[in-house]
């Protein structure tokens, strides 16, 4: 610990307080001509390859003398011979590289011999080898050294291929460094063939505690960081630029799959698929200067899928709107949202697929199992679609609360009126190719149909009158934010209808479809029927409640939603299974004694939702004895069902209580 520099502070110093000795750590003030960045309390640390420096240039140096690079795969490359023990053995640049143009032979590290942790002793310092290591690899071994004495070996072929330090002889390369002994190795031409050398670590800082700038020049530690950006968007994998930069796509019309994004040729018709070796994908690649002047080219990617013409259209010759009617629309589309969501659910089971495709029950090589596979990857895509559909429910209702209002969430009736221009109103059906074609009409984007009363269009005014309309809405920014999100989903929903219609091109309705009745036909059916039902009434009132209490939910309800709509998933796929169509019928909470609130039976409901007269909005009351009533609905069908669905209800059953105790918390 430091006293601080006297006259540098005016209050009294706390015992035991710790002052910087680096001279950059003590400029706690912003130094004029410095980024924030480059502050030290600005970093995120990263060792290799670094945002604020790369260590590798750090440790360039740390036997004293020797300039060492560590960037390359054949090994850890002697650059430069800069004094210290290898000039005290007559050493110089001259030995660095004695080969020809055609053929170099630089002089590389073979191996490294020094403490790396506090524990050990001095006689158990291990020696790492540089054989079959890469220079990367061996930058490890020399980061983890130890301030003190260190040896070192040099040879002529590259590290990764060398003999390491075994053959040293009379103990061993650790015997040498504890000895302190040197030696140099020339053949008859005076040729250096190899060379063991011994000093102490490089401390990197000069007697004022700062880098060295007698060892490392302007510059230095930022070299090889990544820039310019198209070095790091290159090199870095999908997990790394998760948010920015895919590795693998689709095409724009959903058609062709596993692309390289990055890829080089983008004019063959199909597009080449990727393969799946790193060192064969980069061949196909942009390289680094192709990207630094082609970045542009590189499309728009969305849920996966490239689209290079994604842009909102302009509809500046529509009036703009009040916020009371723009709170009215939203209204209306909160109610369209909800139904396209039951349609797109419903017309998913309608597909004779299972939730999961099994290539080793449906082998895709027989004509059985390329079907199987065709249907599954309609279904697989339809379920996308109405995931987002929920979810834009989810964004609709948070803009309306954000506008100070409550959520909207009752189930849609016959007359929700989904196209206004057509009249098209809800109503679930099988996905026949006359449904399918409703479905991409109705997600066909603005800009394509030219209908400013779609649903796409009417997002985009709603878009334009909030952005352009900043008097009447102050939490402009966050709205906006909202509504692109859904107009963007919505776009790339036409291109998921449009390959759902190339899926099941070959196919006959007859082949993909399930056959669904309304009524339930066994004991089974109608309690499966039930707990469906009151599933449905558990996810509306978890996210309503979600809806109403905002932040102040920690996540706990909109968790619990998530589990309830994967369970409602679980029953309707298990009912469609089993012949029955699926029923989203929402129930009221009726009172009963005793406290209980037992809930209308489903069984008894119609194959289409229809709206009933529920608890305030907000209060949880239908959800909450939904849950209850759940219990003794599964009972009954464990002592129906076959073992698969008693596991099934087991499993939903502590959902359901943890729905139950999230709801007595309130």
């Amino acid at each position: 610990m430091n006293a601080p520099t006297p006259g540098s502070v005016d209050l009294p110093v706390p015992e035991g307080k710790i002052f910087p000795r680096n001279l950059t750590a003590r400029a706690d003030h912003v130094v004029r001509g410095n980024p924030s960045g480059s502050r030290p309390e600005s970093g995120v640390d990263n060792c290799f390859p670094g945002l604020e420096f790369d260590q590798r240039n750090l440790e360039k140096a740390f036997f004293p003398g020797l300039t060492v690079d560590f960037h390359h795969a054949s090994g850890s490359r002697v650059l430069a011979v800069t004094g210290g023990a290898a000039a005290a053995q007559g050493i110089t640049d001259a030995d660095l590289d004695t080969g020809t143009p055609q053929d170099p032979q630089p002089l590389y590290l073979w191996a490294v011999c020094g403490r790396t942790t506090v524990d050990q002793e001095e006689a158990d310092a291990p020696v790492f080898h540089a054989t079959e290591r890469t220079g990367l690899e061996l930058w490890r071994r020399v980061h983890d050294l130890l301030p003190g004495r260190v040896a070192v070996v040099l040879g002529r072929t590259p590290g990764s291929t060398s003999p390491g330090a075994f053959w040293v002889p009379d103990g061993g390369l650790n015997a040498w460094r504890t000895q302190g002994r040197t030696e140099v190795s020339r053949d008859a031409d005076g040729v250096l063939e190899w060379a063991v050398l011994f000093a102490d670590r490089a401390r990197y800082l000069d007697s004022d505690g700062v880098i060295d700038p007698d060892v490392y020049q302007a510059g230095d530690l930022t070299r090889s960081l990544c820039a310019p950006w198209q070095y790091d968007f290159r090199e870095c994998g999908c997990y790394y630029w998760a948010a920015s930069k895919p590795d693998i796509s689709t095409s724009s019309d959903g058609v062709h799959r596993n692309l390289n994004f990055q890829r080089r040729d983008r004019t063959t018709n199909p597009p080449e698929p990727d393969i799946p070796t790193i060192r064969g994908r980069a061949a196909k690649e942009f390289d680094h200067p192709a990207l630094i002047a082609n970045w542009n080219v590189l499309p728009v990617v969305l849920n996966g899928r490239e689209d290079d013409g994604m842009e909102l259209p302009d509809w500046s010759g529509l009036r703009p709107m009040t916020r009371a009617q723009v709170i009215q629309e939203l209204e209306r589309l909160a109610g369209v949202e909800h139904a396209l969501c039951l349609e797109y659910l419903y017309a998913h089971y309608s597909l004779d697929a299972p939730p999961v495709f099994d290539p080793a029950v449906h082998d895709p090589a027989t004509p059985e199992g390329a079907r199987a596979r065709k249907i599954y990857a309609a279904a697989a895509e339809v379920f996308s679609v109405a995931v987002d559909e929920m979810r834009h429910l989810r964004w609709v209702n948070e803009i309306l609360g954000t506008l100070g209002r409550p959520p909207r969430l009752e189930p849609p009736r016959h007359d929700t009126v989904i196209q206004p221009r057509t009249g098209r109103c809800f109503d679930p059906q099988p996905l026949t190719p006359g449904q399918l074609d409703l479905f991409i009409a109705v997600e066909r984007p603005s800009a394509v149909s030219a209908d400013p009363q779609g649903i796409d269009g009417m997002y985009v005014k709603l878009h334009e009158t909030i952005v352009h309309r900043p008097e009447l809405f102050p939490e402009a920014d966050r709205l906006a934010h909202l509504i692109k999100l859904i107009i963007d989903e919505g776009d790339d929903h036409y291109h998921r209808f449009t390959a759902v219609k190339n899926h099941l091109a070959e196919l006959s309705p007859d082949e993909y479809l399930r056959p669904l009745r309304t009524d339930p036909g066994t004991a089974l059916d109608v309690q499966l029927v039930e707990l469906s039902a009151l599933n449905y009434t558990m996810l509306l009132g978890a996210l309503e409640s979600t809806l109403e209490r905002g932040d102040t939910s920690g996540g706990v309800l909109i968790e619990q939603a998530r589990r309830t709509m994967s369970n409602l998933h679980e029953l309707n796929h298990l009912l469609a299974s089993r012949g029955v169509a699926p029923r989203f019928t929402k129930l009221p909470a009726a009172p009963a004694p005793a406290g209980e609130q037992p809930i209308a039976s489903a069984a008894a409901s119609t194959s289409a939702p229809a709206p009933a007269p529920g608890p305030e909005p907000g209060d949880g009351r239908a959800a909450l004895a939904a849950a209850r009533a759940s219990g003794a609905v599964r009972q009954s069908i464990n002592a129906l069902a076959v073992d698969g669905v008693r596991e099934m209800m087991t499993r939903h059953q502590a959902d359901t209580d943890a729905l139950i105790a999230a709801f007595g918390s309130r």
